[in-house]
């Protein structure tokens, strides 16, 4: 590839990027269930991490954050002071990393880690206060069994309605 080139695939790259995350704003969260004074939300769509992101800040607290564990790799030091600003707790599910999962508990009070989706969805239940939210924002691709982003939010969705 030239020179030339390089810069305008990249520039194209991330334009598509861009038009992915706006498909994935605030206009794609779906309120899934009301229970006991709590909202359960639906951003199973979520495949960039900014656009989970974005989400939180746009909620804002209370809310508890179900989210990937694949992403637990990418909450360092300049990410914590903004979880803990944004979010009371944030319950992974998946396998990661046990080192990075132990850095992540000691940086974070409300961190926890489940092995599937449907045990994140009744954790958060227990850690959502009344008149708060519990978001479902993965901010990675599908994973975890699970074939699509369409897939994760049925499951997200069975679980709340089984709640």
């Amino acid at each position: 590839m030239s020179d030339y080139t390089t810069p305008l695939l990249a520039g194209r790259l991330l334009a598509l990027r861009g038009a992915a995350k706006a498909r994935q704003g605030v206009d794609a969260l779906r309120n899934v269930r009301q229970l006991h004074g709590v909202s359960y939300i639906d951003h199973g769509a979520s495949t960039f991490l900014d656009a989970a992101l974005f989400a939180l800040i746009d909620l804002g607290k209370p809310l508890v954050w179900i989210t990937d564990a694949a992403l637990v790799h990418a909450i360092d030091e300049r990410m914590e002071p903004f979880l803990c600003d944004h979010v009371d707790a944030v319950v992974f599910y998946g396998s990661a990393d046990p080192a990075h999962t132990r850095r992540v508990e000691a940086a974070l009070d409300g961190a926890y880690f489940t092995d599937h989706l449907r045990t994140a969805v009744f954790a958060a239940r227990e850690l959502a206060v009344d008149g708060g939210r519990v978001l479902f924002s993965p901010g990675c691709p599908s994973a975890n069994g699970m074939a699509n982003h369409a897939e994760r939010s049925a499951e997200f969705r069975r679980a709340c309605n089984d709640l």
